[in-house]
């Protein structure tokens, strides 16, 4: 009666070389390697099968085999040590829980990883390296937390609508402004820093508000017509006078106090009114008054005080001198026909009464020592000769102190009185 045979074909690993070794049935081939086999196993049915390697193996003294993973029991068979497992004991049993895709072991117990994977067990997948905010669900891979994005997840997501141009973000979320630029979303240009009165349409300018001026807008522009030697403004369109100074326009001095009937040129005078002397111009002269007659042919007689000779006497037309009493003649013009330069020839008979005192100023004198003064027709004086303008330049043939008179003259107004004023 023949046995029916099951055949099967394993891969094995052996740590050890093996004997080829035929079973006297011819049912029973194995031939082991180092390294990895195909093992054909012939398995007879019936009662349990144990391969004649094993008893061999149980036959070889334990000294022959040192490193084995397996002792021989009683009844002669094979049995692997605790931590080993294999047809041959030759198979450690890893770490409980030790991925069997991810990880491996060489020794019992172990449990070590594979390229890409680490943790106790190799359960967990190693990220991208650089990865920062992200994790893997495979080996390098960089997934991105919420709120990163990026090839490492280092770039944070910034809050809706913040202009990247004009702002960014440290954390997911935020919108922190670059420089230049303000506001929530980072939309609104920021004025250039210390800008007083003044707005921007980009960033860092400072646009002038109206009524202020200066690189800073600090500068307030003062009322139209503000004098600006004597007066100043802190408010658009004011202006404040100076210590000394009055008026809308502060162009006005301020007289010194107490001044009566004076006016001044600069702060704190007190120049007297015609007819007004002392430090107040409180003295009323009267001189004139006292003396009605003094000035003649209708003149305007101004008291003055005695060191500037008591009085004087401002005459009309055609009249001079001291006290107005001299006659002068008008003199007549001809004109010349245009010439490139415009000539006009004028002849008149002038008296030349020069530096010379007043007939009137003779007979005071006179009559102060007891002597008369000379007759009317002695009252002469030589004529002056013509006299020939140009214009432009003016020459003249008259000699220049030649006056007619003494005329009331102001005082001339020196550069240091300039200098105050300002």
């Amino acid at each position: 009666m023949m046995i029916p045979l099951l055949f099967a074909t394993f891969l094995v690993n052996f740590p050890h070389q093996l004997a080829q070794s035929n079973a006297n049935n011819g049912l029973i081939r194995i031939a082991a390697v180092l390294g990895a086999s195909v093992l054909p196993v012939g398995l007879a049915a019936g009662p349990r099968y144990v391969p004649k390697w094993k008893k061999q193996a149980c036959e070889i003294p334990a000294s022959q085999h040192p490193n084995s993973h397996y002792i021989c029991d009683e009844a002669g068979e094979v049995k692997c040590l605790p931590g080993w497992t294999g047809d041959l004991c030759d198979v450690p049993i890893c770490r409980k829980g030790c991925d069997p895709l991810q990880g491996y072991c060489r020794r019992p117990g172990e449990c070590r990883c594979k390229l890409g994977f680490y943790g106790e067990l190799c359960d967990k997948c190693v990220a991208l390296p650089g990865c920062q905010h992200g994790r893997c669900n495979v080996s390098f891979e960089c997934s991105c937390d919420p709120g990163w994005k990026g090839m490492f997840c280092s770039e944070p997501i910034c809050a809706p609508d913040c202009l990247s141009s004009q702002g960014y973000c440290d954390k997911p979320g935020d919108c922190r402004c670059r420089f230049g630029w303000q506001g929530p979303k980072c939309k609104q240009c920021a004025v250039l820093p210390g800008c007083v009165h003044g707005t921007c349409q980009g960033p860092l300018e400072c646009r002038c508000d109206p009524g202020w001026t200066g690189l800073l807008c600090q500068t307030p522009i003062c009322a139209q017509g503000c004098s600006r030697d004597h007066g100043s403004c802190r408010q658009p369109n004011t202006c404040r006078c100076r210590v000394g100074w009055t008026g809308p326009n502060c162009t006005e001095c301020v007289p010194y106090p107490g001044c009566v009937h004076g006016s001044c040129k600069r702060p704190w005078e007190c120049r007297c009114e015609p007819g007004w002397a002392g430090d107040l111009c409180n003295e009323k002269l009267t001189y004139c008054d006292e003396h009605l007659d003094i000035c003649r042919n209708n003149a305007t007689c101004i008291s003055m005080t005695h060191e500037d000779g008591d009085y004087r006497c401002i005459c009309p037309l055609s009249y001079m001198g001291r006290q107005c009493q001299i006659k002068t003649m008008i003199p007549s013009v001809e004109l010349v026909p245009p010439m490139p330069d415009v000539t006009m020839e004028l002849s008149q008979d002038v008296q030349d009464l020069g530096d010379k005192p007043s007939i009137e100023e003779i007979s005071n004198e006179d009559n102060k020592h007891g002597e008369k003064p000379p007759k009317k027709e002695e009252q002469t004086a030589e004529p002056l000769g013509p006299i020939v303008i140009t214009d432009p330049p003016i020459t003249s043939t008259a000699d220049p102190a030649a006056t007619a008179g003494k005329w009331p003259i102001e005082e001339p107004t020196t550069e240091r009185d300039d200098e105050n004023e300002t």
